[in-house]
């Protein structure tokens, strides 16, 4: 199947470091192929405001908050990115996360209609509340 990588909001239920808030997120939805997955898999990195104190602490730029393996999250693509593509070297790969995380936060600004309506679908989840 096709496989890319998207911009969007996340926001997960409070129980992680992202205590319950909307995030704009860069989306991989695919097979990573430096890594060689078999598996899709679908892997939101939620980005915080530039004054968010983790908002800086990996190399991409990416906020570390705790990772979210069992957690519910609440996830919406409202844009392209790229292609899936493998990259020769981890350098490669970190110059394109960082251009990822550019790219969806400009989506994120977004005014139009559909980017603001699915805002407002993240924010409103009531998935999020459920036990």
């Amino acid at each position: 199947g096709e496989t890319s990588s998207g911009g969007g909001n996340g926001q997960e239920n409070g129980e992680g470091d992202g205590m319950g808030k909307v995030y704009t997120a860069a989306i991989s939805i695919g097979y990573n192929p430096t890594y060689g997955n078999k598996e899709k898999t679908v892997e939101p990195h939620l980005i915080a405001g530039e004054e968010h104190p983790l908002r800086h602490a990996s190399l991409t730029g990416e906020t570390l908050f705790q990772d979210f393996y069992d957690k519910t999250i609440v996830l919406s693509v409202v844009g392209y990115l790229r292609p899936e593509a493998p990259f020769e070297g981890l350098e490669k790969l970190t110059e394109a996360i960082k251009g990822d995380i550019r790219k969806a936060e400009k989506l994120s600004r977004g005014i139009d209609e559909v980017t603001l309506g699915e805002k407002r679908w993240v924010e409103s989840s009531s998935s999020l509340n459920d036990p």
